[in-house]
């Protein structure tokens, strides 16, 4: 047992954990509806990670993509193609590090709000709500390696 649920309680969070281009990310799991295997299906609902987080025009490779469903609290329905889900983990929230006066203002129109240090691992937090809200053109490639 990782220990998660005895740490959380009302002042914590439980985190998916996963990566995409060697960057670590969490989502709050309570913004989780489901995880799907990744069908290569294209749909206007169906967002890919990289795209909505404007890491430009280089081709992504995704070696394990999956799909996580984010509850909206509305009938539109919100997927996000990430990849390779990593763990899910739980933290404190003293745990969480502000992103620097500077970089403020950029994280959060992206969706990231928050830094969290683990082992020797880097974690934004991303919030996809926010996300959804700041959608970004599709226009960057992706490439899919299975």
């Amino acid at each position: 047992m990782n220990g998660a649920g005895d740490t959380l309680g009302p002042c914590g969070l439980n985190l998916l954990l996963f990566s995409v281009a060697g960057v670590h990310f969490g989502v709050d799991a309570d913004q989780v509806e489901g995880t799907f295997a990744c069908q290569g299906e294209a749909s206007a609902n169906l967002l890919w990670f990289h795209r909505e987080m404007g890491y430009g025009d280089d081709a992504i490779i995704y070696t394990a993509p999956v799909v996580i469903g984010i509850k909206t609290g509305k009938s539109q329905d919100y997927r996000v193609v990430i990849d390779r889900m990593e763990d899910i983990a739980g933290i404190a929230v003293k745990e969480i590090h502000p992103f620097p006066p500077l970089m403020e203002p950029f994280a959060l129109r992206n969706g990231m709000w928050g830094i969290v240090v683990k082992g020797d691992r880097m974690i934004i937090l991303v919030d996809f709500l926010r996300l959804l809200e700041n959608r970004r053109a599709p226009d960057a490639l992706v490439e899919v390696h299975a």
